[in-house]
């Protein structure tokens, strides 16, 4: 697709003359797209899967209080509960000493995410120098020892019983000073996509110190792996670990839309589900040998450009979530653009992973995840139809616990995506709603769209020139330029039990509704 169809991007307008746009284009165009919500079939369960846990750079960042105040602003917005990060025994978080272990930086890290309400995915990961034979010049780092702080040396040890015993250190360590109660409750994954480690070789060597280490702290301590990059290896080593007789807790992977998978035919770059349905063969695979599924890195993928950066990221995630629901654990990567792997770039929007820039300003899939944070704990009969080639979808909630007033509780979300690969244009889309006759019906519809008018703080700085370091009057301009604007659609009752109204969708916009 060409940058300019994702990044048409306004100057800063008044709230209120933005929200004129937004009905402008609400109404501007003939219905091409049906979406019909039925309230009187039964629902089906909508487990907030997402919210456990989201991804970070390396975990010394932990201890910076921009990346704090990010984090909190993610718990209390978006509801996550987890983080997830590379590195908690890496060199720069001064684990061994001296040949001491020294957990003052781990604890900086574990203190403040447990006093806002977030446990930690603990992977334990990379390797202390202490514990491998390698020159100064020799040592292999991840990303060849970028610019920054980030230490991740990923290279096996000398000794795995050293390792053992450092896992067994740090995993005893905070069992002691947060309790067995709280501890039980995270989850240690082992390493990182293999790096630095051979499947099945190294990688079960490294598994088999680490699970058994945190076992023997604790039976009850959750442990799992391979956390493995393309959903690969998960049967060999759902196999490997029974075969030895070692615990498994839990199976992770990881997976991109633009991994090989869904992108080496033109028939998989054109199947907008490849990423879900090769999410699910993994996760079947370990519920059918009775264990959760933790996909813990994935976004909407790794390609060049601006899409993590514009609608196109929303639309993939309103996309994808509902399709998803089998799944124990999502965890977009990452949840800042405070990140390190290849040092921290000054730019405001640079196409990186964070959900927030590197000044907190929310990017459109940050209002995504925002909006689902207040979806409800079901799922509502949705069906889509069109005269034509569709890239629609859309799904709704409910609460399970106000039946009686389902359109005081409703949450309607549609997209109008397709993969970057692939052709798309506008469309106006037609929501009909089934109710229950007599039922209470709502006179408007509060409407907010994710677009390249609404919720694009990167197309205002490219207005102003791209600066590389904006003024605190221009931070706060994007700040405001980010928000979810909402707009009152008239509701037309069609019949005894149906309502309509009409929305305009342009290419990977996001809409919420609610009433």
């Amino acid at each position: 697709r060409s940058q300019e169809s994702l990044q048409t991007g306004l100057p800063a307008a008044p709230r209120a003359m933005r929200a004129l746009l937004v009905l402008a284009c609400l109404v501007c165009a003939a219905a091409t797209t049906e979406v019909t919500i039925d309230l009187l079939a039964q629902g089906t369960p909508f487990p907030h899967y997402w919210k456990r846990s989201v991804g970070s750079g390396h975990m010394l960042l932990g201890t910076r209080s921009d990346w704090q105040q990010h984090m909190l602003r993610a718990r209390n917005e978006l509801g996550f509960t987890g983080v997830r990060g590379h590195g908690i025994l890496d060199d720069d978080m001064s684990v061994i000493i001296d040949g001491q272990y020294h957990f003052y930086n781990v604890d900086q890290v574990y203190d403040f995410l447990l006093s806002i309400g977030v446990r930690p995915i603990v992977e334990l990961s990379f390797m202390p120098r202490a514990l491998v034979n390698c020159a100064p010049n020799e040592c292999e780092y991840a990303f060849g020892d970028p610019p920054g702080a980030y230490k991740g040396l990923i290279m096996p040890p000398k000794n795995f019983n050293q390792w053992y015993m450092l896992v067994k250190a740090l995993v005893q360590h905070v069992v002691d000073r947060y309790g067995l109660e709280e501890v039980s409750q995270w989850d240690f994954e082992v390493w990182n996509e293999l790096w630095g480690m051979e499947f099945p070789k190294n990688y079960m060597a490294l598994y088999n110190a680490s699970a058994l280490a945190v076992k023997a702290v604790h039976p009850s301590l959750r442990v799992g792996g391979p956390a493995t990059m393309q959903v690969q290896y998960v049967n060999e080593f759902i196999a490997n670990a029974h075969a030895a007789g070692l615990p498994v807790d839990f199976v992770s992977t990881h997976f991109y839309p633009s991994d090989p998978n869904c992108t080496d035919t033109p028939q998989e770059k054109k199947d907008i589900d490849c990423f879900a349905e090769t999410i699910l063969k993994g996760c079947r695979a370990a519920h059918a040998a009775g264990l959760p599924f933790y996909l813990t890195e994935y976004n909407d993928g790794l390609e060049d450009g601006t899409h993590r950066d514009n609608a196109y990221a929303a639309g993939f995630v309103i996309h994808n979530i509902p399709l998803l629901t089998e799944l124990n654990m999502f965890s977009w990567w990452t949840f800042t653009d405070i990140f390190e792997e290849q040092g921290l770039k000054a730019f405001p929007f640079s196409n990186a992973f964070g959900l927030q820039n590197i000044y907190g300003v929310a990017k459109p899939v940050y209002r995504a995840f925002q909006t689902l944070n207040d979806a409800g704990d079901t799922l509502v009969n949705v069906s889509v139809a069109s005269a034509g080639d569709t890239a629609v979808t859309a799904f709704a909630t409910v609460l399970s616990t106000s039946p009686q007033e389902p359109f005081a509780a409703l949450k309607l979300y549609a997209t109008n995506f397709r993969r970057n690969e692939i052709p798309i244009s506008g469309e106006t889309v037609t929501f009909t709603i089934k109710h229950a006759a007599g039922a209470n019906v709502p006179a408007s519809a509060a409407v907010a769209l994710i677009d390249s008018k609404n919720c694009n703080p990167r197309g205002l700085w490219e207005s102003w020139g791209s600066p590389m370091y904006p003024t605190a009057a221009q931070i706060d301009q994007l700040k405001a330029a980010s928000q979810l604007v909402e707009v009152s659609v008239p509701v037309t009752s069609t019949s005894p039990i149906t309502v309509s109204f009409q929305v305009q969708l342009e290419a990977y916009a996001v809409a919420y509704v609610h009433f």
